[in-house]
């Protein structure tokens, strides 16, 4: 690139193409994938036939392992794009860097659940607690490089709802007739002053009337 970027090379290029190249930055890691993007893109105009830049240009073979960096780095914007959105919770955080651990389990040393970056541990325990379950798609609805590996991993999730099991439920009882009429009476027993009291008050008065029969006249005094 920045032999495509002196006055003499850029002239030759800007004949044949708008598209200029780029340099990598240090201090954004998304400059190598974009220094790579722009490099397949200036490809089909650079020729093999120019000696000043035969020497510069990949053999074949790099040229493949370029190719394979290029889709590894695609997959790590685009990831990196998604979590700068808006709309964006925890779970479809986690969601997308698992997506990614998955296709390149390397990073699990850094984006992983129980990476040494993560120092709260109710960060850890809220990873390692919501369990996504990634449903497979069949070859006909497999999508395109283009809709976004964030895109892919997000339709994909389908979040197991947390549902509470009670192994006894046919033996609790249903509603007792009891507690059905004391709704039903609730309001001509409290009468037009249920306005004015407070809610201690009327839980008061209703428990008294509904456990009327366990005591007295005699109690009471």
């Amino acid at each position: 690139m920045k032999k495509l970027r002196t006055l003499k090379e850029g002239s030759k290029l800007r004949l044949k193409t708008p598209i200029r190249p780029v340099l990598r930055q240090a201090t954004r890691w998304g400059s190598t994938h974009a220094i790579l993007r722009r490099y397949f893109d200036l490809l089909v105009f650079l020729s093999v036939d120019n000696d000043d830049l035969a020497q510069y240009l990949p053999s074949p073979a790099t040229h493949r392992r370029l190719e394979g960096l290029l889709d590894d780095l695609s997959d790590c914007e685009y990831v990196s794009l998604a979590l700068q959105g808006d709309n964006i919770d925890l779970l479809a955080a986690r969601d997308l860097l698992d997506g990614l651990i998955a296709v390149k389990p390397s990073l699990g040393t850094y984006i992983g659940a129980s990476a040494n970056i993560v120092h709260s541990p109710y960060s850890k325990l809220v990873a390692t607690t919501s369990s996504p379950v990634m449903q497979p798609r069949s070859a006909e609805q497999q999508p395109t490089r283009k809709e976004g590996f964030a895109e892919r991993i997000l339709k994909k999730r389908k979040v197991t709802p947390s549902l509470a099991t009670y192994p006894l439920v046919r033996a609790i009882p249903p509603t007792s007739n009891v507690v059905e009429r004391l709704f039903s009476v609730a309001r001509a027993m409290i009468g037009h002053e249920r306005q004015a009291l407070t809610p201690p008050a009327v839980e008061m008065l209703l428990f008294l009337k509904t456990n009327a029969a366990y005591w007295g006249v005699e109690v009471v005094d």
